[in-house]
């Protein structure tokens, strides 16, 4: 049984990644629709990862996950960043400190990001990772990235867990959300399973698009490549990318959402005036950016712009970039004192003020009126 908020909402038409075709002819006012071919995002993409697909599909699931985790490797470790040439002067000093404080924040993305929504879910069903066929995760994965647009993880993430126990419960689908069992949900349940996104009219026409195009055109799976990934309605080159990634082990591009492409601007890492959308960001970055950072760029800095640098509401006082960012709040940092608890957020960055309270280069002034400050200094993170 679906249950659905009593909240109402107004369902407003919006275009596709790509501009896809409209049945109303509508278009909200608030997305503006880009003049560009597909033919020019596939000119853009430089770089080809040279996988064998056929091979992919070939292997088991315990394979086929070691496999694609090597190659796309989630764990922020450390790494050694060398200046190169064509990088802006400030890349490594706040990318450095921001992989730092990623390393030690939850958030959203981590757990209920679009390539761990297939695992997360289906462990609340008591299905482990190694027991998803490689297939059923890789088309998981996809409505998981067609949900997401416009769409915060938390909500994605309940929209699929809808999904899925629509599959396990009322379809008695073995397998949960597949390809097969997608064709058995007719339209109206479908737009009432996924009611927690935005846009999920949309998204049904979207999906039930897709779902044929996968069975006549992609030998029932996803396509191994960025042409076949915006030949469906509603995927644009941030889902393709970030899709080949985590369903093919291939880094073809980088994925840029809301977040990087915001926080790439703010850094001026890429130009403002050039970069009006994301996927100019990608391109822009891309042409300066080394390969080896073309995948983690994006969980890195959605996390960080999740928890720390949000959009609104930006934590600088807990920032470690805050010395050598262009853009932090200087009425913030300036009554920014240490509190006893820690304000709501999306995620969990306790491990961190802890790092910061027991680092060497990290101080605590106490003023005359006996307010407690917590500075973070250039060198923190290095103790």
């Amino acid at each position: 049984m679906v249950r659905r908020s009593k909240r109402l909402r107004v369902e407003v038409e919006v275009e596709g990644e790509l501009g896809g075709d409209n049945e109303t002819g509508e278009v909200s006012k608030y997305f503006k629709k880009e003049d560009r071919k597909e033919e020019e995002v596939l000119k853009s993409s430089c770089r080809k990862d040279d996988v064998d697909v056929e091979k992919v599909k070939k292997m088991d699931a315990y394979e086929y996950y070691d496999w694609v985790n090597a190659r796309t490797k989630d764990d922020i470790g450390d790494i050694e960043l060398v200046e190169r040439k064509g990088f802006p002067r400030n890349f490594i000093p706040i990318y450095s400190k921001v992989r730092l404080m990623r390393s030690k924040i939850a958030t959203p993305v981590d757990s209920v990001g679009c390539a761990m929504l297939p695992v997360t879910v289906s462990q609340e069903f008591g299905v482990k990772r190694c027991h998803i066929s490689p297939k059923n995760y890789r088309f998981q994965l996809l409505i998981a990235l067609m949900l997401s647009s416009q769409t915060r993880d938390e909500a994605n993430a309940k929209a699929m867990f809808n999904l899925m126990q629509y599959c396990y419960e009322d379809l008695k689908s073995g397998e949960g959300l597949t390809l097969d069992a997608m064709f058995d949900i007719d339209k109206d349940t479908l737009t009432e399973l996924l009611y927690p996104v935005s846009f999920y009219t949309r998204k049904t026409m979207y999906i039930k698009k897709t779902i044929t195009l996968l069975r006549n055109n992609f030998d029932d799976d996803v396509p191994p490549d960025i042409a076949g990934m915006l030949s469906l309605p509603g995927v644009g080159p941030k889902m393709g990318y970030l899709a080949l990634q985590k369903a093919w082990g291939k880094v073809d591009g980088i994925g840029v959402d809301v977040h990087v492409d915001r926080l790439c601007k703010m850094w001026k890492w890429v130009d403002p005036a050039k970069a009006k959308t994301p996927e100019h960001t990608r391109r822009l970055l891309e042409e300066w950016l080394p390969y080896d950072l073309w995948y983690e760029i994006n969980p890195v800095l959605v996390g960080f712009g999740q928890v720390i640098c949000l959009p609104r509401g930006k934590r600088c006082d807990l920032c470690m970039a805050s010395d050598i960012c262009n853009a932090v709040d200087k009425k913030l940092m300036k009554g920014a004192s240490k509190a006893k608890g820690f304000r709501k957020s999306r995620g969990n960055y306790s491990e961190w003020v802890e790092y910061m309270e027991n680092s060497k280069e990290v101080k605590e002034e106490i003023e005359s009126d006996g307010d407690e400050k917590l500075r973070v200094t250039s060198g923190a993170g290095k103790s």
